[in-house]
């Protein structure tokens, strides 16, 4: 399992890590995951953690978790990474009008936290 991911209680966050290369199953909980989130609630904010990230860029990934269906309940997405390649694909909000996505270091994952919980 190369994501794994947690539910913030009390909070509309999502925190999903991502290591290493993905797997089609991996996708496919994360899209079961996002399905019931979103039915349970008004609105989702995903903190996506990035670890030792192998082969897409984040526009990819969001594509191929098929998050487009979830969109609409999506407010903000956190992108939490050292890799510089990573902040040129934060510039993904231009790609998903309505959502708020932001790029923090590694080491500001709270100050990210802090954000999405805004």
């Amino acid at each position: 399992m190369m994501v794994e991911i947690a539910n913030i209680e009390n909070s509309p966050v999502v925190e999903m890590k991502v290591s290493d290369k993905l797997t089609q199953d991996d996708i496919k909980e994360v899209d079961n995951f996002l399905e019931n989130k979103v039915g349970e609630q008004e609105s989702v904010n995903i903190l996506l953690l990035m670890g030792n990230w192998e082969g897409m860029t984040i526009k990819g990934l969001l594509e191929d978790f098929k998050m487009v269906k979830h969109m609409k309940k999506m407010n903000k997405a956190a992108i939490v990474a050292d890799s510089t390649f990573l902040k040129a694909d934060s510039k993904l909000e231009d790609l998903f009008p309505g959502i708020r996505i932001k790029y923090f270091e590694t080491d500001e994952k709270d100050a990210a936290k802090q954000w999405l919980e805004e």
